[in-house]
């Protein structure tokens, strides 16, 4: 099916900022690298990113919710550009201190995660239900693609060519993406559920999308299943540099192979997602994306051949972009338009939550019994996310078999779930 001009355009925003996001995941800790040699303040630029999301994320769900998601995105992605363009000229004259380096990453988290948010939210409204699959699988691919073959080795480049060029293409790529979400031609400025009612306090809203997910069987087991699969994610993916090097053998060079490999498996995730969801369902898709994530995982703990870790963890990459493209479709159906924003933001929260939490566990395994055994561990958490979703398999089932009722949850809030 033809998914129409406005989706066409939010693909082209969602590649154009993805393209700047993989530059600037190279780029930026190079530039800080060049302005101080202490690992602990290039790794706060990591901290600065994620605590500015964890803090900001719920208030920004309430934003989506009671804003035009269209302004939104173009003003986000507009002051991105302009952030970088400041950003170019401190370099060009010197200027650009860890400090500042700093304010830029905690910043551009919060309006990543405004962008991201908003984008989630206004596809559904420029989709039809029985194409949102598609367009998930459709963005999955191309964000794979860009963030991981595309934006990193052009970042490097760029930045070896010239400490500013990558700032400087930045503004360009987020330019054209806030044009791209800027000609959008559809409604996205949400009507309140209830129009008589005066907008509550943003701790009122906020409580609100919260309650809504948590009464929502479908809903909830999504988002807690997301926070446990990030969690374990997280295990071994937070020294996984230190595990290729000492387990595997594996140089620098050897190491981006590796990463680049694996993602071929989000290849083969984004072209079967649809297509298995079509012959078993979201439900049946989900639990056998979970179940091939814990198996990589194991099969991980149990050798140290590098092609069979290689082939492992494009199997681990695979499942993520089906449970991701799955899980996306089903929030976004499942959700009435009004509560997009708020509902997004809690699933959000527990995952950034989940993505620390398992970052410490993972560190403090892996020192604690080697670098194999908390693979096995993170390989059991997995076990435990596809178990949750079996016990729930009935209710994800009924859910999707009442497409009625899927329809109408997108334009009223239900009463109960």
């Amino acid at each position: 099916m033809k998914l129409g001009a406005d989706y066409r355009r939010i693909w082209l925003g969602n590649a154009s900022s993805n393209l700047a996001d993989g530059v600037t995941f190279i780029a930026l800790p190079l530039l800080a690298t060049a302005t101080t040699d202490s690992p602990v303040a290039v790794a706060g630029l990591a901290i600065a990113y994620s605590l500015s999301r964890i803090l900001s994320v719920l208030g920004i769900g309430v934003l989506i919710d009671r804003g035009d998601r269209r302004r939104l995105l173009y003003l986000a992605n507009f002051s991105r550009a302009g952030m970088f363009a400041v950003l170019t000229g401190l370099v060009l004259l010197d200027a650009a201190s860890i400090v500042v380096l700093y304010l830029i990453y905690a910043v551009m988290g919060i309006v990543e995660t405004l962008a991201d948010s908003a984008a989630v939210a206004v596809l559904p409204q420029a989709v039809p239900p029985e194409g949102l699959d598609k367009a998930n699988s459709q963005i999955a691919g191309t964000q794979l693609v860009i963030d991981e073959f595309v934006g990193p080795p052009l970042g490097g480049f760029l930045f070896a060519m010239a400490a500013f060029a990558p700032s400087a293409l930045n503004v360009v790529a987020f330019l054209l993406a806030g044009f791209a979400y800027l000609r959008l031609r559809g409604t996205y400025a949400i009507t309140p559920v209830r129009t008589d009612a005066s907008p509550g306090s943003i701790r009122a809203d906020i409580r609100e999308g919260a309650l809504w997910a948590m009464r929502h069987r479908v809903v909830r087991l999504l988002i807690v299943v997301g926070g446990i699969a990030c969690v374990g994610y997280m295990i071994p993916f937070s020294y996984l540099v230190l595990y290729a090097r000492d387990e595997l053998g594996l140089d620098a060079t050897g190491y981006g192979v590796l990463l680049s490999f694996s993602a071929l498996g989000g290849l083969l995730g984004s072209f079967v997602a649809t297509r298995l969801r079509k012959r078993v369902g979201y439900g049946w898709s989900i639990i056998a994306a979970l179940v091939v994530g814990a198996g990589s995982f194991i099969a991980i703990s149990l050798t140290t051949n590098v092609f069979v870790v290689a082939v492992a963890l494009a199997l681990y990459i695979a499942h993520a972009v089906v449970w991701n493209i799955m899980a996306a479709s089903v929030r976004q159906r499942a959700t009435p338009a009004a509560m997009m924003g708020r509902v997004g933001s809690v699933g959000r929260l527990i995952g950034l939550i989940g993505l620390a939490a398992g970052a410490g566990a993972g560190g403090l395994l892996a020192s604690a019994f080697g670098y194999r055994v908390p693979f096995a561990i993170a390989g059991a958490v997995f076990v435990v996310a596809a178990g949750l979703c079996l016990v729930s398999l009935n209710a994800l089932r009924e859910w999707e078999d009442d497409e009625p009722r899927a329809a109408e949850s997108n334009e009223s809030e239900p009463s109960k779930s």
